[in-house]
């Protein structure tokens, strides 16, 4: 059943709290409050992401502990070999009790990425002056380009007062320009560049590794556990409170129009859940995840 955001997991997860907490006398009496047909375990397959929760929450309190007797040094190391080991990383990942994302995304992630590198072959690297000539009402741009040769001004050396040098990049044979009022120098960042013929370009295509998005690390950094290198070992051992997520579904699920059980083959045309919360029917989950009302 995919009727989760993160509004309502952040609502499961004070449910889970608020269970793991109650006495043996409050947990029997919510209890009398399941369907008659309600499996723990069949809960939990709907809804793998209360046992990840769980999981995540276990692993955050032992790492605040285990935290304060390492160097920040250890720390780092032991999440990046925890992101290093990409076989150990892949079963966490694809563990719908863990990280939930199913082994084909992983293979989706990891497919090779197409790359294009455009590669150009030049030739004449060259200078270019830049030059506006004026006539009447009309205004030409002229570009001289290197070799460029400049004549300045017997008494103002500063002053240049005739350019010579290529029109065209092409061409042979230079022009020599006699600056004055209507034909002069452009100045500052227009003044002049350096520019580049280009002969011809090749496109090559190739592939880089794929890899899994930042955020999917970063959610399964909450399964590392910082005093173990196998942290799946680790994970697989931890005691789940089964009888906390049974009991989720008493003091949240129902009211939310959660799913407490696979739908029977004479239910699976029942209307699809369509009320608003908190909901006064019971539900069961079709093949496609659907929550379907149980009459």
């Amino acid at each position: 059943m995919k009727l989760l955001n993160k509004f309502l997991i952040s609502i499961a997860a004070v449910s889970l709290v608020a269970c793991s907490s109650m006495d043996v006398e409050d947990s029997e009496a919510i209890a009398e409050n399941f369907p008659d047909d309600f499996s723990g375990a069949e809960y939990m397959e709907l809804h793998p992401e209360l046992v990840s929760l769980q999981i995540r929450n276990y692993i955050a309190g032992y790492n605040d502990e285990v935290k304060a007797s390492l160097s920040a040094e250890a720390i780092a190391e032991d999440a990046q070999a925890f992101v290093d080991d990409t076989v150990q990383l892949r079963k966490i990942y694809a563990n719908p009790y863990y990280g939930g994302f199913g082994d084909d995304r992983w293979v989706e992630a990891f497919k090779p990425i197409d790359t294009i590198a455009v590669t150009c072959k030049t030739a004449n690297v060259f200078t270019q002056l830049n030059m506006k000539q004026v006539s009447g009402e009309d205004t030409t741009d002229i570009k001289v380009i290197a070799p460029i040769t400049v004549v300045k001004d017997a008494d103002d050396t500063n002053k240049i007062v005739k350019v010579t040098g290529m029109t065209d990049s092409a061409a042979t044979e230079p022009e020599t320009f006699e600056l004055n009022d209507t034909l002069f120098l452009l100045s500052g960042k227009n003044m002049g560049t350096s520019k580049t013929d280009t002969v011809s370009c090749d496109t090559t295509h190739g592939e880089k590794p794929g890899a899994l998005k930042t955020l999917d690390v970063n959610y399964l950094k909450n399964f590392n556990i910082v005093d173990t290198k196998n942290d799946l070992a680790k994970i697989e051992s931890i005691p789940l409170d089964t009888f906390a997520i049974s009991l989720q579904y008493v003091v949240f699920g129902e009211a939310n129009g959660w799913a407490y059980r696979k739908c029977k083959d004479s239910e699976m045309d029942n209307p699809v859940i369509t009320e608003e919360y908190p909901v006064s029917k019971r539900y069961c989950a079709d093949a496609a995840g659907n929550a379907r009302e149980i009459k």
